[in-house]
């Protein structure tokens, strides 16, 4: 029986792999046992979404200079990437620049010292979240030149009876690229 259990089998065919599943599944436990499962996957919302109950939804979309920056023309994999760090990028815009971990580090720990050393360890800098527009741009073949004016825009939609409506369009955020 013993024989057919997946870790012996790892164990048998590799050590090294075993310590790190092993030591995968204990910091894992640990995790969960502190309520902090989430904090692998802080903009995870695969499973969040109730279509049937909430028909309305948003995406999020860049302009240079009032032209849309086109992705669906990529691969399926890139266009997956630009797609996904254009949206968590936009709702760190609309949340005045911070990302879940601002919130869940002061909740989890009181002490002040360490929730200061966690956030300036986990969450972007200014200085390189300033720069992810230029590296979005060059993700999808678009060269940001000074002067460039960049304007992130949200649309906002409904899903009602399998139909895509566009409801409204705002712009989020607008800079000039130096």
């Amino acid at each position: 029986m013993m024989q057919h259990a997946y870790l012996y089998r790892l164990f048998r065919h590799s050590k090294p792999a075993f310590i790190f599943v092993v030591c995968f599944i204990l910091f894992y436990a640990a995790t969960i046992s502190k309520k902090m499962d989430m904090i692998f996957f802080p903009y995870n919302n695969m499973y969040a979404i109730d279509f049937s109950a909430n028909a309305g939804s948003s995406t999020y979309a860049i302009k240079i200079n009032g032209n849309p920056v086109k992705i669906t023309g990529n691969l399926y994999w890139k266009k997956d990437m630009l797609e996904t760090s254009l949206n968590g990028y936009c709702r760190y815009l609309k949340h005045n620049r911070k990302v879940f971990l601002h919130d869940y580090i002061p909740y989890k720990f009181k002490n002040e010292q360490l929730q200061h050393r966690l956030i300036d360890k986990l969450t972007p800098g200014e200085k390189q979240a300033y720069q992810w527009p230029k590296w979005f741009a060059n993700a999808a073949g678009y060269v940001l030149k000074p002067g460039d004016e960049i304007e992130f825009m949200e649309y906002r939609f409904n899903l009602a009876e399998g139909q895509a409506a566009m409801l409204d369009s705002a712009a989020i955020y607008k800079t000039t690229f130096r």
